[in-house]
């Protein structure tokens, strides 16, 4: 019997992407999760997308309104909202709270410049009625720059020890290199499973 999970554990860690993760934790056939994806203009939010689709990186604009990535697999269809981070943009960002089941939020942890712009942020999106209790996935994304604040600098700086009304985890990353984004979203797809249930 050991043999067996161990077996198990082993092709877990051996297969890599979402959607290995989705077929795991599948509760019920067709569920529909919608994943709302923001955060500041050049935080590598389209680049993140792209690195969970395994679609070429090389070639990235800025978003000037959103992309949207849909997967179906194993009964889940996974929607990813990526919505344009530029100033004029956030706004138009409540205009796609509605039914959000998780909330992932990209930081630039080289850009210590504008910490307290994106925390202010932030801070507007968890007084949002329409996402209170989502659970929240903070990339700390571009911890591959010699720059990069740590997680847990990023985490005091956002004061995120004074979240109480949901579930978060902030998780340190590289959108271009890929590192510590499965990680991430192995916490988002367990709380997927938890929350849909």
């Amino acid at each position: 019997m050991k043999r067996l999970s161990d077996q198990r554990s082993a092709t877990f860690l051996s297969d890599k992407g979402l959607l290995s993760v989705l077929r795991r934790l599948k509760h019920s056939p067709e569920q529909e999760v919608r994943i709302l994806l923001l955060g500041l203009d050049n935080a590598g939010k389209t680049t993140l997308l792209k690195q969970l689709a395994s679609e070429d990186i090389n070639h990235i604009t800025p978003t000037q309104g959103f992309n949207i990535k849909s997967v179906q697999s194993q009964g889940f269809k996974l929607n990813v909202w990526d919505i344009g981070g530029q100033r004029k943009i956030r706004p138009y960002w409540r205009n796609y709270f509605e039914n959000t089941d998780l909330l992932i939020y990209v930081i630039d942890s080289s850009d210590r410049k504008r910490f307290d712009e994106t925390a202010q942020e932030l801070a507007e999106l968890l007084d949002e009625e329409k996402l209170s209790m989502v659970p929240l996935l903070i990339f700390a994304n571009k911890q591959d720059m010699m720059t990069a604040a740590t997680a847990a600098e990023i985490a005091e700086g956002l004061n995120l020890h004074t979240i109480r009304d949901r579930i978060w985890q902030i998780q340190p990353c590289s959108a271009l290199t890929a590192e510590g984004v499965q990680d991430g979203m192995v916490w988002l797809c367990r709380n997927i499973a938890t929350r849909k249930k």
